[in-house]
Parts: C-alpha cells; sequence; structure tokens
C-alpha cells in the first residue's frame, strides 16, 4: 500500500465533511477510492467536493468544469487520487 500524499488526505477530510462522515469512515479512504463505485457520491456531494476544493485550493480548481469534460468510464472509476492529481495539476496547494 502506497502513502499517500498530502493533496490525497486533504481531498479525503473534504470528502469526509461533504459526506458527514466520522474520523473512523476517513481511515478506510485510500487513494484508490472511487467516488462514485466505492463512496456513491451523489450530484450534490460532487458539487459540493468541488466547492470546498476550490475554497481550499484556490478557484483555479474547477472540479465541476474538468468532471464535465470526462468520458463516462473515467466517471465511474473517478478515484481520490485522480482529484489529488487534477488538483495539483491545477496549481492547488494543501
Amino acid at each position: 500500500m502506497t502513502t499517500p500524499t498530502p493533496t490525497q488526505l486533504a481531498v479525503a477530510e473534504l470528502l469526509r465533511q461533504v459526506t458527514g462522515e466520522d474520523a473512523e469512515w476517513l481511515a478506510g479512504i485510500g487513494p484508490a477510492t472511487r467516488l462514485d463505485g466505492d463512496l456513491f457520491l451523489d450530484s450534490i456531494e460532487l458539487a459540493a467536493l468541488g466547492e470546498r476544493l476550490a475554497a481550499q485550493f484556490g478557484p483555479g480548481v474547477d472540479l465541476a468544469g474538468w468532471v464535465s469534460g470526462l468520458e463516462l468510464e473515467a466517471l465511474l472509476t473517478l478515484s481520490v487520487a485522480d482529484v489529488a492529481s487534477y488538483v495539483d495539476a491545477s496549481g492547488g496547494a494543501p
């Protein structure tokens, strides 16, 4: 198992906040955790995650804009690591 990056940890924490889960739940979230397939994140939670990402990492992080350009298969397999990589590529810093 790989050690999560600081951005992956930050994304996981924001997911915890968005879903209203507790610290025990957070311990089960890793880089490979899929937003749809594992967490069953709905569109409202995804939008809330996008808002929190922009607030924490800056307005250059536009999750909604990024995911709107993804193919269906990529959306279904979107993971914590994928979101963290997008944040890092957008210039966000934890």
